[in-house]
């Protein structure tokens, strides 16, 4: 029976693929596909502003024009709110648009705010510390596999509250 339930799991996706591969050919629409092998890393930033993840997706949109299959234009693989909220725009298997040459197999997570002119919430902080941990367990990736997006391109981002307190959660 669990046999059963992976090759119907497994046909969907591949039904899946298939639909925005469709959509790709037929519509010229710039789509990411969910195709990627399993993520190795996990790839902090800061929004850089104040944008609520429907800012951030209508930004994204303009700079790339790439959907997710999701439905979502945003780059991040997963946005937290200021209130603690998340939303999953990207398939953690599908190609991100947040860190240029890392995009691949890797987890982009964005926090809003810019955390230069005040820290981050308790609640996305706790958010931050859930969603960091569940894809650990996930796909087995370890804390030294935690990065911040300064670590591949000189920039302050995730800023120094995130990037310490990232620091501080993988021990060092």
């Amino acid at each position: 029976m669990k046999k059963l339930q992976l090759l119907i799991q497994k046909i969907l996706l591949e039904v899946q693929i298939l639909q925005i591969r469709l959509a790709i050919l037929l519509f010229k629409q710039k789509r990411t596909v969910p195709n990627l092998d399993a993520p190795t890393k996990i790839i902090i930033h800061h929004g850089g502003g104040w944008l609520s993840f429907k800012g951030v997706n209508a930004y994204h949109k303009s700079l790339w024009g790439f959907k997710s299959s999701l439905g979502y234009y945003a780059g991040y693989t997963i946005f937290i709110e200021r209130d603690g909220t998340d939303i999953q725009a990207r398939a953690d298997n599908e190609e991100g648009a947040h860190t240029k040459g890392f995009n691949k197999r890797t987890i982009g997570i964005g926090v809003m705010g810019n955390g230069v002119d005040r820290d981050f919430t308790f609640e996305q902080y706790k958010k931050l510390l859930k969603r960091i941990y569940e894809k650990m367990v996930k796909y087995n990736i370890p804390k030294s596999e935690i990065y911040g997006h300064r670590d591949f391109s000189p920039n302050i981002c995730p800023s120094d509250y995130l990037y310490n307190w990232m620091l501080k959660y993988k021990g060092r």
